[in-house]
């Protein structure tokens, strides 16, 4: 019989708000390796930028510098509020004014400002990241709590030579194992990618002194914007409840008056009108209830029913409502880029999958002088890191099966591909939201013009 005494063990709780600053959950937060984190960082900062101009009716001006280590991102958009960066620094919420909604907008992830203040700390890199706006700078610097297993954010708050738009800098969270030149030519290849998708957007990008600028083909280009009223039919049940949820736990947070399920329906694209509103009202007859006593405790069948009605008062979105990059400013961006004019080719659909409307498009151009393949990926006019067109219609075949088809395999193929889709839902493959799924028919009405094979 042993004499040794027993270990009682205690049961201990801890944060795991740490975790979201471990290399691990980066990676899965975000979907992309250590070595692509500065990709990240510059598409979701641009991304943030291009979408806050657009909902501000502004034509974006942004430059982007990577300089003494840093990258800096500037917009001519509204500015960050200072609320809106205290609330990113809370790691126990997810901040964004795009998860709960469903439209075609270029940001989704939710939290990407917060990965992005993570990113340096856990790849060990010192640095502050700071947030320019309104003229405020908010000094960030990311550590850690060792004891209670959880972040500790040094906020300082003073003054900025910045008053309009944002300009944030942020240290590059360059991985170890990251290749430098590699990196580099990633980089700006994402970068001219926002000018290739983006007819409207002004550009300049600098790297440790090496600039360059793209200038919009057209300022005034129309596309739908991040403000514009979302459409009932993109909502499935789950969704719809989803965002009614979000605004009856945003009241009762903030203790604001509880909305009403008319001011609800009315903020929905076609829906702004008072006869129709009752129309809906009527038919799940809630015409005096709030949006909190309709939804109750989170029940769904009312969600379907407000759905319901919503949708066979409305007409769906046709896809060519969305906006297209358009034919002229590929190949003025193609012919930039070395291509033979004669070669180009252009390719724009209109599809309808599962009652969303998409806009595909693509085009080809053969460079003669060129020693490489260059292929631009993009969903909802933002530029993709890593291909996200690996499953490619009813067999799921990849981009690279097709063009292998094509004898474009090669990465010496001077040749310049590009491939876009807009739509306000997209079905994604992995955790990651990496790669997409595509398999739509043609909206055969839409489609009038006659497009050349890419």
């Amino acid at each position: 019989m042993s004499l040794e005494k027993k270990l009682r063990r205690e049961i201990f709780t801890t944060s795991r708000l740490l975790d979201f600053c471990s290399q691990r959950e980066l990676v899965n937060q975000t979907g992309h390796a250590a070595e692509d984190w500065p990709l990240v960082v510059l598409k979701e900062l641009v991304d943030n930028a291009v979408d806050a101009c657009e909902e501000a009716g502004a034509a974006p001006v942004i430059s982007v510098a990577v300089e003494n280590g840093k990258i800096v991102v500037t917009d001519n958009g509204p500015g960050i509020a200072p609320k809106v960066v205290r609330d990113i620094l809370d790691y126990n919420v997810r901040v964004s004014s795009r998860e709960a909604y469903v439209s075609p907008t270029r940001g989704a992830q939710g939290n990407a400002l917060k990965t992005v203040i993570a990113m340096p700390f856990a790849l060990s890199i010192d640095g502050e990241t700071l947030i320019e706006s309104k003229g405020v700078a908010h000094r960030i610097a990311f550590a850690a709590d060792p004891i209670r297993q959880q972040p500790k954010i040094e906020y300082v708050r003073g003054d900025s030579v910045v008053k309009n738009g944002t300009r944030i800098t942020t240290p590059m969270a360059v991985s170890a194992c990251s290749k430098p030149a590699e990196v580099k030519s990633r980089f700006l290849q994402i970068a001219r990618g926002f000018g290739w998708l983006n007819p409207h957007l002004a550009l300049t990008v600098a790297w440790d002194g090496e600039r360059a600028h793209m200038a919009p083909s057209n300022a005034a280009w129309e596309k739908w914007r991040p403000s514009d009223p979302t459409s009932a039919h993109w909502y499935t049940e789950q969704r719809l409840g989803r965002l009614m949820a979000a605004y009856v736990a945003k009241e009762l947070d903030s203790k604001r008056e509880p909305r009403t399920v008319r001011e609800f329906v009315s903020e929905f694209r076609g829906l702004s009108g008072s006869l129709k509103q009752k129309s809906v009202l009527e038919e799940v007859d809630a015409s005096r209830l709030s949006l909190r006593a309709f939804f109750g405790d989170g029940n769904h069948r009312h969600a379907a029913k407000l759905l319901a009605a919503m949708q066979k008062h409305t007409r769906p979105v046709a896809p060519k409502d969305l906006g297209r990059i358009g034919e002229d400013h590929l190949r003025a961006r193609f012919v930039d880029a070395g291509a033979d004019p004669k070669t180009f080719k252009y390719s724009r659909e209109f599809v309808v999958e599962e009652g969303l409307p998409m806009v595909v498009e693509m085009a080809f151009g053969f460079c003669p002088k060129g020693d490489e393949r260059e292929i631009v990926t993009g969903v909802n006019w933002s530029p993709a890191i890593n291909n996200p067109f690996r499953k490619l219609g009813p067999y799921g075949e990849s981009l690279d099966t097709y063009l292998a088809q094509q004898r474009a395999s090669l990465h010496n193929e001077p040749i310049t591909l590009l491939i876009h889709l807009a739509s306000p839902r997209v079905d994604f493959t992995d955790r990651g939201k990496t790669a997409i799924a595509l398999h739509g028919t043609h909206a055969e009405e839409e489609n009038e013009e006659e497009n050349d094979a890419t």
